[in-house]
C-alpha cells in the first residue's frame, strides 16, 4: 500500500507541476504582441483595372503602374468571395468587408438623371425603395436584392457596409467610370462606394464617361474627363473615391468576336492606356496626405483555368513604405493578402474603427525586404504557389490510394496470408513516412509537377530508409524514429512561423484561402497522433527511464497544446480541443488514472478552460493583430449566441460535405474499420499487444480519441481524423504482423 500511496502522490505533484507550467505559459504569449501603426490619411483612392494578371507586370506596357509599385508596397490579393470568382462577387465583397455574393442586379448602378426602363433612374429607386435619393449621388438599383441573398448566408455579410461606414462617420464617397459595352451596364464598381441604402453622394457612371471607338467592346473610358471629376469630387470632399478603369473589362468581355491578332494588338493598346491614365493620376495626387490603391478584383477566366487566382495589388501613401511587400492580420503571410481586407484599410486610414461583420483586416507593411523588387518577388511566389496547388490534388489522391491498398493488403495477410508480413511492414512504414516528407518537400527544388512527385518519392523512401537503418543499429522500432521525426520537424516549424507548412503539399493553400497562417487540419492531426505514438512507444522502449520519460510527455504534451492554441503559433481551435482531448487522456492513463464519469468530465473542463484562456488571451490584443479564433469570438460575442450557432451548423455542413466527397473520408472509413476489426480479429492477438505493450496500446486509445474529438470540432474534421489515424491504424496494423511472426522476434 505505502508503494502505491507513493507513486500516487508522484505522479500528484507531477501533474500540479505541469499544470503550474501551462497557466504560466500562457503569460509568455503576450511577448508575441505587437503594436500595429495608426498612421491617417485625407482620402484613400482605388483604382480598378480588372481582369489583368502578374504576367501583365512582366510585359512593358504597364511601366507607369511598375514604377509605382517601387514607391509602396505590393502583394498578391486573394480574391474569393461568398460564391465564385466572378466580377458580381468580387466587386461586392470589396465594399462588404467579408465575404459577399452578387447577382446580376450589381452591374445596376447608375446616375440619378440617367433613363432606365422607361423612367428616370431616381424615379425608379424610388418605386423599389421607397427613399429619394439626394440630387448629383450615384443608385445601385439592386440594393433591395442584394441585401437579401447575401442575409440568407451563414456568415455576416452586409452589401454596402464600407460606404455605411464613412457615411455614418460623415465622409462623403465617391465614384467615377464604367465597364460598359453596347446594350450592357457595367457599373460594379457602385456596389464598392454604396452605403447599405445603395448610394453613393458623387460620380459619374453614364455614358459620358466614355467615347465611342472603332474596337472590341466599341467604348473607351475617356480618361481625361475621368481626371476632371477626379479633380472636382476632391475639391467637394470626397474621403473615399472609387475610379473604374473599364476598358480591361470591356475587351476582356468581348474577346471572342474578334481574331486573335486583334484582340491581342488592342489589349496592349489598353494596357497602355490605362497604365498612362494611373501615371497621370499620380501626378495629381499628394503622397503625403493621400493614399493611392491598385486593385485586380478579378483574374481573367483564362488565368482561373491555370489555377492563376491571385492578382496584383499596390498601395502607395501614409503608412507604405517603399518597396516592401503588403501583409495584414488575415494572412500574416508576406505579399499575400485578402480582398476582404480593403474596406478595414479605407476605415483604419480615414481614422474609423473596423466594423463589427467585416471578416478583414487592415493592410500592413510586411517586416522582410525582398532582395528582389517586390514585384519579381511576387511573381516567383506566385509560380510557386501554382506549381504547388496544381500538384496537391493528384499526389494527395495518389497517397490515399497507397494508404488503402498497404492497409487492406496487411488485412489480407494477418487473415490469410501470414507469411507476408515482413514484405508488407516497410509500406507501412512508407505510409507513415509521407506527412513528414511532404512538410519537407518546400526546401527542394519544385519546378514542376512532375519534379515534386519524384522528390516527394524520393524523400520519403529516404525517410522510411533511415528509420530502418536506426533499426538495424541501435535497435529502435522504425515507427518510432517516423513518430519523433514527424512531430519535432512540425513544432519546429510551428516555433519557425510555419514556413514549411505554408508552402507543404499537406498544408494549406493561399490560392484556396481556408486558412493562412498557424497549424492546419491536416499537420495538425499529424501532430497529435505522431507525438502521442512516438512518446507512449518510447516509454514502452526505454523501461529503465519510465518514470522521466512518462515526466517528459507531460511537458511535450503541454508544449504541444500551447504550439496549437498560440496566437502566434497555431491558432487553431479545434486543434486546440482534439490535442487537450487525446494528449490529457493519454497522460492520465500513463500515470495510472482510471476512467470513471468524473474522470472524462474533469477532462472535458481543462479541454474548455485551455480553450477559452488562449480565447480570451488573443481577445485582449489589438483586433489587427488578433488571430480568427479572436475574431470568431469577437464576433459571437457581438452578435450573440445566435452566430455561434451558425458557425456550429457551418462546420458540421463541411464535415458532412468532406465525407461525402473528399478522399479522405475512404482513409478515415478504413482506418476506423480495421481498428474495430483488430479488437476482436484474430482473436487474441489485441489482448497480447495490451499485455505486453501497455504503455503504447493507451497511446493507441489516445490517437483515436483525438481522431473522434478532431472530427468533431473541426470544420474538415474528416482530414483532421484521417491524418490523425496515419499514426493509429498502421502501427497498430505493423504490431499484429510482429506479433504474428513464426520466431516472435520482435520488442519495443
Amino acid at each position: 500500500m505505502g508503494g502505491s500511496y507513493l507513486g500516487y502522490s508522484f505522479w500528484q505533484k507531477i501533474f500540479a507541476g505541469l499544470l503550474c507550467i501551462f497557466i504560466l505559459s500562457i503569460g509568455t504569449m503576450a511577448q508575441a504582441a505587437g503594436t500595429a501603426d495608426n498612421v491617417r490619411a485625407a482620402r484613400v483612392v482605388l483604382v480598378l483595372i480588372d481582369k489583368l494578371n502578374t504576367q501583365d507586370y512582366e510585359t512593358n506596357h504597364l511601366r507607369n503602374i511598375k514604377a509605382l509599385a517601387e514607391r509602396g508596397s505590393v502583394g498578391l490579393l486573394n480574391n474569393n468571395t461568398g460564391g465564385g470568382i466572378y466580377s458580381e462577387h468580387t466587386y461586392l465583397t470589396i465594399g462588404g468587408g467579408a465575404h459577399l455574393i452578387g447577382a446580376g442586379d450589381a452591374y445596376n448602378g447608375f446616375n440619378t438623371y440617367e433613363y432606365v426602363m422607361d423612367t428616370s433612374a431616381d424615379y425608379e429607386y424610388y418605386r423599389r425603395t421607397g427613399w429619394q435619393a439626394p440630387e448629383g449621388s450615384v443608385i445601385q438599383l439592386g440594393i433591395g436584392k442584394l441585401t437579401r441573398i447575401n442575409e440568407e448566408l451563414t456568415h455576416p455579410a452586409i452589401a454596402g457596409a464600407l460606404g455605411q461606414a464613412l457615411h455614418e462617420a460623415g465622409l462623403k464617397t465617391a465614384v467615377l467610370g464604367n465597364a460598359d459595352t453596347p446594350g450592357f451596364p457595367r457599373r460594379l464598381a457602385t456596389n464598392i462606394t454604396m452605403d447599405r441604402q445603395g448610394l453613393t453622394d458623387f460620380g459619374c457612371v453614364d455614358g459620358s464617361i466614355v467615347e465611342e471607338k472603332a474596337v472590341l467592346g466599341s467604348y473607351r473610358t475617356n480618361f481625361t474627363e475621368v481626371l476632371k471629376k477626379f479633380a472636382e469630387y476632391r475639391k467637394n470632399g470626397a474621403s473615399f473615391i472609387v475610379i473604374e478603369t473599364g476598358d480591361a473589362t470591356r475587351i476582356n468581355e468581348e474577346k471572342d468576336n474578334g481574331t486573335d491578332a486583334a484582340y491581342a494588338r488592342q489589349r496592349a493598346e489598353t494596357l497602355s492606356g490605362i497604365d498612362r491614365f494611373v501615371g497621370d493620376l499620380v501626378n495629381q495626387m499628394d503622397f503625403s496626405k493621400e493614399i493611392l490603391l491598385v486593385v485586380t478584383p478579378t483574374p481573367t477566366a483564362e488565368a482561373l483555368k491555370k489555377n492563376n487566382n491571385l492578382t496584383p495589388i499596390i498601395a502607395v501613401g501614409p503608412g507604405f513604405q517603399p518597396g516592401s511587400l503588403l501583409t495584414s492580420g488575415t494572412t500574416k503571410r508576406h505579399g499575400i493578402v485578402m480582398n476582404t481586407d480593403i474596406a478595414p484599410t479605407v476605415l483604419k486610414h480615414l481614422g474609423q474603427e473596423a466594423v463589427v461583420g467585416m471578416s478583414g483586416r487592415p493592410l500592413l507593411v510586411s517586416d522582410i525586404k525582398p532582395e528582389e523588387t517586390g514585384l519579381g518577388y511576387l511573381t516567383n511566389l506566385n509560380k510557386q504557389l501554382i506549381t504547388t496547388y496544381q500538384a496537391r490534388p493528384p499526389l494527395q489522391s495518389a497517397y490515399v490510394l497507397l494508404q488503402l491498398i498497404v492497409l487492406f493488403t496487411a488485412m489480407y495477410g494477418i487473415f490469410f496470408k501470414r507469411h507476408m508480413a515482413e514484405f508488407i511492414k516497410p509500406f507501412l512504414l512508407v505510409v507513415m513516412a509521407v506527412p513528414l516528407a511532404e512538410l519537407l518537400m518546400p526546401l527542394l527544388p519544385r519546378h514542376s509537377v512532375a519534379v515534386m512527385a519524384v522528390m516527394l518519392v524520393v524523400t520519403t523512401l529516404v525517410i522510411a530508409g533511415a528509420a530502418v537503418l536506426v533499426n538495424r543499429k541501435l535497435g529502435l522500432d522504425p515507427f518510432i524514429f517516423i513518430c519523433i521525426a514527424s512531430a519535432g520537424t512540425i513544432l519546429t516549424d510551428l516555433l519557425n512561423a510555419s514556413y514549411l507548412q505554408k508552402q507543404s503539399l499537406l498544408g494549406y493553400d493561399p490560392i484556396v484561402g481556408a486558412r493562412f497562417y498557424g497549424i492546419g487540419n491536416e499537420y495538425m492531426g499529424v501532430l497529435i497522433g505522431s507525438v502521442i505514438v512516438g512518446t507512449t512507444a518510447a516509454i514502452q522502449y526505454w523501461a529503465k527511464w519510465r518514470r522521466q520519460l512518462i515526466a517528459a510527455s507531460g511537458i511535450l504534451f503541454l508544449f504541444t497544446v500551447y504550439a496549437m492554441a498560440a496566437p502566434n503559433l497555431g491558432t487553431n481551435v479545434g486543434g486546440t480541443i482534439a490535442a487537450s482531448s487525446a494528449l490529457l487522456v493519454t497522460f492520465l492513463l500513463l500515470i495510472g488514472v482510471r476512467f470513471r464519469l468524473r474522470t472524462v468530465l474533469l477532462v472535458c473542463v481543462a479541454v474548455v478552460l485551455a480553450a477559452v484562456g488562449f480565447i480570451a488571451f488573443d481577445l485582449s490584443r489589438p483586433p489587427d493583430l488578433r488571430s480568427h479564433m479572436g475574431t470568431m469570438a469577437s464576433l459571437i460575442l457581438n452578435a450573440g449566441p445566435g452566430q455561434a450557432l451558425e458557425i456550429v451548423q457551418r462546420k458540421w455542413a463541411m464535415n458532412m460535405k468532406l465525407l461525402n466527397y473528399s478522399v479522405w473520408s475512404r482513409v478515415l472509413l478504413a482506418s476506423l474499420a480495421i481498428l474495430a476489426l483488430l479488437f476482436y480479429r484474430p482473436r487474441g492477438v489485441m489482448e497480447n499487444i495490451r499485455v505486453k505493450y501497455p504503455y503504447l496500446f493507451k497511446g493507441f486509445v489516445g490517437v483515436v480519441t483525438g481522431a473522434l474529438v478532431a472530427f468533431a470540432f473541426n470544420d474538415s474534421g474528416v482530414v483532421a481524423a484521417a491524418t490523425t489515424l496515419i499514426f493509429g491504424a498502421p502501427p497498430l496494423v505493423y504490431l499484429v504482423l510482429s506479433e504474428q511472426r513464426t520466431d516472435g522476434k520482435h520488442t519495443i
